[in-house]
């Protein structure tokens, strides 16, 4: 998502320097018109309130007997008959507790109007706060007379002092009051500063800097500039407030050597006792904007420092907004609230933002004009991430949790091609990798209620669900889909999914536009495991655990499923059974119950199948012992392998190896009249088929078994090379009987119906209870139970009665019910004069 990028830019700490240095300054200056107040207040007494002269060149220096506490030199003292005084080259020397550190104040000239209550100061003054102190009595004095003591030996001040100077410095002693409506200069570490118009009540503590304020200078080796509006310091609670301020830092910092900047309508900063920032708090169109084209803003914040001025902690809240634009790369997100975290040197380690977060990003290849694009949104109520710092200082995402209805939204586009993937759970937790100073995805991990959804180029779309979500990686380029590793910058590839492992009630959907066609009706299949395995490399997707897989025709089960993601191919082990919808069946959640005008199901068991899904044909392999088997109500075949053809209804059944005996299997029902051909109730009866080899097409009612037949019935059996079973054609339900209605329904059926015709050749042996017969070539009709015997010149057709002997003819025709045989005869044309003899022999 970008978001390490964002939150290097977030830079909340500007705010922090903004309300340091504005609060420093305010506090000095306060400072300053305090002890000029003390000292302007207590001079006279000091002096002598008698003094009615001029006094020339004077020093004095008052102690508590173990430190000096303040030394002061006059150049002159002029006491005026009207009671002022006029004091001229003053300087001051106010000593803290410590004696390396001192402040000093001085001007040309100070008026002290005591009836009025009123010290002015005449022209410029001039304040060193945090000096370094003189080390003997006569260094003082030379320092109380303006001599410069920065540079002496054993300073311990290291470079502190702060220089303030102003002008038109009235103090109103009945109010308590010291202000000026002049210009405010200061200079600091470096750092220059000025201000229009400060005041200072010493009854409330109040220090305030009317209007443009400003300090420029060097943080951290770039130049920065802090203004506001207005400042103000309560030094009894201890706080600084600041009106519009901002604080820049001017080219360096970011990439493109552009301003950052933060600022605010007003901020808050809460000081400690020894004058350190503990907390800033800001509001009012709060904004924070990077040199790259990044920003934050948010209604108001909260930041907590340490005592070396480095955030601890910062809050935003009210609606924060963030947003990145760069040639390259365009971003935005928002959420209600946005905590930040930050380790002891200062650096950003943590982020929590939380209500309603949403996160958005986009980003092109090498160059604007670049056609290889990738997308993404990240939707969650709370999103959390944590980062660090690599060797030179810059922030890097190392792992991201999305809670809540996390939803993770990934797009990659080459030209008019497009692939795309999401991921949504309970929580979303993932790890980032960074590959040539870029940041990219390595895995997402999701628990409860996880979705992941991937859609190809081609546009078919898989979507699974269940209780974890564990997703890996890669970095592909455009244009080829080149790995990273193979030479391609980082900056131009995208991230793709390597693997997927969806565990505990998975579910699996998989779309396709019918008939290939984009824009056609979606064509759906679903499965349903307890654990599904995605492989990028492979293309392919694995099932295991109660493996089910249904689609608009079939439903299949299985131990173990591996499916090709681009073809929708698919290969089962273990258990494997198959039910096919036939048409009119009300779908795949009937539970494979045909409907009132539907038919059976078609059922396969096997150790093993293969589906093609494009042409619709699944082969089924049998196991050790245990042949594939394929049934529809009373129709059944079984064989090592059978070969199911869904869309041409159609099968081949065969061996798994050359030169076995016939291990095709087939059940077929046959309706026959009562003996003798006589009208009645039907009789129905089972045929049982065994080949080395079947065919059967639906569309012609044809099943051939070839390579070695036999053909066993109640009625006997018959041998043959070759045998072709014509199955009555399909009809429609009508509004007979109900037998009659059963009798349709089974017809309609895969191999359903009963045998209409049996065409048998190839060295033909017909077995019937006490007689047998031979031939080349038989024609049973099941309507009238005729057999037609035929065979060759050479040999011609036999039938051998164990009580009537042996008939031969060109032509023999007999029943299975009865023990009638009719022999013809005739030329080779089978236009001479036909015998015609029959002959019935009672049996006992």
């Amino acid at each position: 998502m970008g978001v390490s990028v964002s939150v290097e830019r977030l830079r909340v700490w500007l705010l922090v320097g903004a309300g340091l240095l504005v609060a420093v300054v305010a506090a000095f200056l306060g400072y300053a018109h305090y002890r000029t107040h003390r000292f302007l207040t207590e001079l006279p007494g000091r002096l002598g309130v008698d003094i009615r002269q001029e006094t020339n060149a004077f020093t004095y220096s008052q102690s508590d007997g173990k430190k000096t506490i303040y030394t002061i030199h006059a150049a002159k003292a002029i006491e005026h008959k009207d009671g002022k005084y006029t004091l001229r080259d003053v300087g001051i020397v106010l000593y803290g507790r410590k004696a390396e550190r001192a402040d000093r104040i001085y001007g040309n000239e100070f008026e002290y109007d005591q009836g009025a209550g009123l010290v002015r100061a005449v022209g410029e003054v001039q304040l060193d706060l945090e000096a370094p102190a003189a080390k003997d009595a006569a260094g003082k004095m030379d320092y109380a007379a303006g001599h410069d003591l920065s540079r002496q030996a054993g300073d311990v001040t290291g470079g502190r002092t702060i220089h303030v100077t102003t002008s038109g410095l009235v103090y109103q002693q009945k109010l308590g009051v010291a202000s000026t409506d002049q210009g405010v200069t200061f200079e600091a570490g470096g750092m220059k500063g000025q201000a229009v118009g400060a005041d200072y009540s010493s009854n409330t503590g109040l220090v305030t800097l009317h209007s443009a304020v400003k300090m420029v200078g060097l943080e951290r080796g770039r130049p920065v500039v802090v203004t506001a509006s207005r400042a103000e310091l309560d030094r009894d609670n201890q706080t600084v407030t600041l009106s519009g301020a901002k604080y820049e830092v001017i080219g360096g910092a970011s990439r493109s050597g552009e301003e950052e900047r933060a600022q605010a309508e007003n901020v808050i900063v809460h000081l400690r006792s020894d004058g350190s920032v503990e907390r800033l708090n800001v509001n009012g169109e709060v904004k924070l904007e990077g040199g790259d084209g990044d920003s934050v803003m948010a209604p108001s914040g909260v930041m907590l420092l340490n005592a070396k001025s480095e955030p601890q902690s910062a809050i935003l809240t009210g609606g924060v907004t963030y947003g990145i634009d760069e040639p390259l790369r365009k971003a935005a997100g928002k959420s209600t609230e946005a905590r930040a975290a930050f380790d002891p040197t200062g650096h950003l380690k943590g982020l929590v933002l939380t209500g309603a977060v949403r996160m958005h990003e986009r980003q092109r290849g090498a160059v604007v004009s670049s056609k290889v694009w990738n997308e993404r949104n990240l939707n969650a109520d709370a999103v959390e991430l944590a980062l660090s710092a690599d060797r030179a200082g810059k922030m890097e995402l190392q792992n991201a949790t999305a809670t809540g209805d996390a939803r993770l939204a990934i797009t990659n586009r080459d030209g008019s091609k497009s692939t795309s993937s999401s991921m949504a759970a309970d929580r979303l937790t993932a790890r980032f990798i960074p590959v040539d100073g870029v940041v990219h995805l390595e895995e997402v991990r999701g628990e409860g209620h996880t979705m992941l959804r991937r859609m190809t180029s081609a546009g078919v779309v898989n979507t699974s669900s269940g209780d974890s979500l564990d997703a890996r990686f890669r970095q592909v380029m455009g244009s080829g889909l080149h790995s990273v590793s193979a030479g391609a910058t980082a900056k131009q590839a995208h991230d793709e999914i390597a693997s997927a492992v969806v565990q505990g009630h998975v579910v699996l959907t998989r779309q396709t536009a019918r008939n290939g066609n984009e824009g056609s009706p979606l064509a759906e299949a679903r499965a349903t495991a307890e654990r599904a395995v995605y492989d990028a490399k492979l293309g392919t997707t694995t099932l295991t655990g109660n493996v089910q897989v249904a689609d608009a025709g079939s439903m299949l089960w299985a131990d173990r499923v591996v499916a090709d993601q681009a073809t929708g191919n698919a290969v089962a082990d273990g258990s494997v059974k198959v039910s096919y919808l036939q048409p009119g069946s009300d779908g795949v959640n009937s539970k494979m119950k045909s409907s009132g005008a539907g038919e059976e199901p078609v059922h396969v068991l096997a150790a093993r199948a293969e589906l093609k899904h494009d042409s619709g044909v699944t082969t089924f392999f049998g196991g050790a012992g245990r042949p594939a088997r394929l049934w529809e109500e009373a129709s059944q075949v079984e064989a090592p392998i059978i070969q199911f053809d869904q869309k041409k209804k159609s099968l081949l059944a065969r061996g798994d190896e050359p030169g076995a005996g016939p291990v095709v299997h087939a059940l077929l029902t046959s309706s026959a009249k009562p003996e003798g051909g006589k009208d009645g109730a039907r009789r129905m009866s089972v045929l049982r088929v065994a080949s080395r080899e079947l065919s059967y097409s639906d569309m012609s009612r044809e099943a051939t078994f070839s390579d070695g037949v036999r053909v066993m019935s109640v009625d006997g059996k018959m041998d043959g090379q070759q045998v072709v079973v014509y199955l009555q054609p399909a009809s429609a339900e009508g509004a007979g009987k109900a037998h009659e209605k059963t009798v349709a329904s089974v017809q309609n059926g895969f191999m359903g119906g009963s045998v209409e015709r049996m065409v048998a050749s190839g060295h033909v042996v017909i077995g019937q209870s006490g007689r047998r017969a031979t031939g080349e070539q038989v024609v049973y009709t099941a309507s009238d139970g005729m057999f037609v015997l035929t065979g060759t010149a050479s040999a011609p057709p036999q039938v051998v009665d164990d009580e009537r002997g042996t008939v031969t003819g060109t032509v023999l025709r007999f029943h299975a019910g009865d023990d009638s045989v009719v022999v013809s005869n005739g030329g080779k044309t089978g236009a001479g004069e036909r015998v015609r003899t029959e002959t019935r022999v009672k049996k006992h």
